[in-house]
């Protein structure tokens, strides 16, 4: 009998994405403690170490659409690829195993875990990342979400990559964008994360970063204090050159 239920599959494109596209990847899959996926064959951190280890080798030439790697960049950069592709498959298989054809619930499921599912690629070039930058500064960009945003820096020094920093800085309101910070010492590891605004009612269609202020029955910005309408995005971390 011919199966009649719909598999759907997830888009990753990788000849097409700089080294940084692929890192910021790596950083944005969330398999770890999932209901749906209930095991991958790499785990968050593991991935995410890879990550690491590609950032510290490749270094600003990951804006670079096509670096000239030596063989064992090379290796590294295949390891990490090998390694989201493969948890990538986990993904395709649970999520298909529990939306039973149900696009929608695939959709969740994936975006959830990080990943883009086929015949969703205009999300494909939503990437936060980091560009080349000169000595003692960072430069980073997120993704646009349209007319009429306003969007939130924060960033703060860490220990290491993948650890919170401890201390954020003061919010950075911009209309752009890119943000290029400063100041910094050769070697500090950074943290930055967004959160992007859009003025007026919240539409239909939105993701997860993009924040409406609370609006009352009169048309009016209503706050709790000591409540935070914000929502932030996943972290993402750079040595400073």
């Amino acid at each position: 009998m011919k199966n009649v239920v719909s598999n759907f599959h997830i888009v990753l494109n990788l000849g097409k994405k700089t080294v940084n596209e692929l890192i910021s990847l790596a950083y944005g899959i969330k398999t770890t403690g999932d209901v749906t996926v209930i095991t991958a064959r790499y785990s968050d951190v593991l991935i995410q170490a890879q990550a690491a280890i590609v950032q510290g080798m490749i270094g600003t030439r990951g804006s670079d659409p096509h670096p000239s790697l030596t063989s064992a960049e090379q290796t590294e950069v295949n390891k990490l690829s090998s390694m989201i592709i493969g948890v990538k498959g986990d993904v395709e298989f649970y999520g298909n195993k529990f939306a039973a054809g149900n696009r929608t619930l695939f959709d969740t499921i994936a975006h959830r875990t990080g990943f883009v599912p086929q015949g969703d690629r205009a999300h494909q070039q939503r990437i936060f990342e980091f560009l080349a930058a000169d000595n003692g500064s960072f430069h980073c960009r997120v993704p646009s979400e349209g007319d009429n945003i306003t969007y939130v820096f924060q960033y703060g020094n860490s220990t290491a990559k993948d650890v919170l920093p401890l201390a954020w800085s003061d919010r950075i309101a911009l209309s752009l964008v890119e943000l290029i910070v400063a100041g910094f010492t050769s070697g500090d590891i950074v943290g930055v994360r967004y959160a992007a605004v859009m003025h007026g009612h919240e539409p239909i269609g939105h993701n997860r970063v993009l924040n409406y202020p609370p609006m009352n029955s009169k048309g009016k910005v209503s706050l709790t204090k000591g409540i935070d309408f914000l929502h932030f995005s996943d972290v993402i971390y750079t040595s400073i050159p």
